[in-house]
């Protein structure tokens, strides 16, 4: 469980997804509704989406280093290791999807594959910003990076302190 109305989950073709327990339905625990043909009366709301490449084997809630904010760590039957991050302010999710948004078009995967595809594999990807997509600007030439920032006005610097933050912030 993420929270009280919340759960994080995967399956067995490797997809992470968050679902939550509407507010309407939160609220009427005790009521039981009445099946129409044997159906559910209640259905969860998908938060989030995620091909993960790896079928998660087990998910932790916890805190990875001391005065540090909640995640979700998930390992993978291949040996994966995972950490779900939860942004704290709007302004650094928004930053990190136009920086995932540019390290797609200017980054093109080594193998050929359209990232987006490929993260979207089962269903489309929702609610999760790919860090390890984010984490390879480091690597890229000094050229591309000064392209990116231009594009995100701010400087290569700066891009790379506040990558570097949010795993410094949360993980490791």
């Amino acid at each position: 469980m993420v929270d009280h109305e919340s759960v994080v989950g995967g399956d067995k073709f490797g997809n992470i997804w968050i679902v939550r327990c509407p507010k309407k339905t939160s609220h009427h625990v005790g009521d039981y509704a009445r099946n129409y043909l044997n159906g559910a009366p209640n259905r969860f709301d998908s938060v989030a989406h995620f091909f993960a490449h790896d079928i998660p084997t087990s998910i932790a809630k916890g805190n990875l280093i001391v005065g540090g904010q909640d995640v979700l760590v998930w390992s993978g039957l291949q040996g994966t290791i995972g950490v779900l991050i939860p942004f704290v302010t709007r302004e650094d999710a928004e930053f990190f999807h136009t920086l995932e948004m540019q390290m797609r078009t200017l980054d093109p995967s080594p193998v050929g594959r359209d990232h987006l595809m490929y993260r979207s594999y089962y269903e489309p990807i929702k609610g999760f910003i790919d860090g390890d997509l984010c984490e390879r600007y480091r690597l890229l030439p000094a050229d591309k990076k000064q392209q990116i920032a231009d594009k995100l006005d701010r400087s290569v610097r700066d891009i790379e302190r506040k990558v570097s933050d949010v795993r410094t912030r949360s993980a490791f």
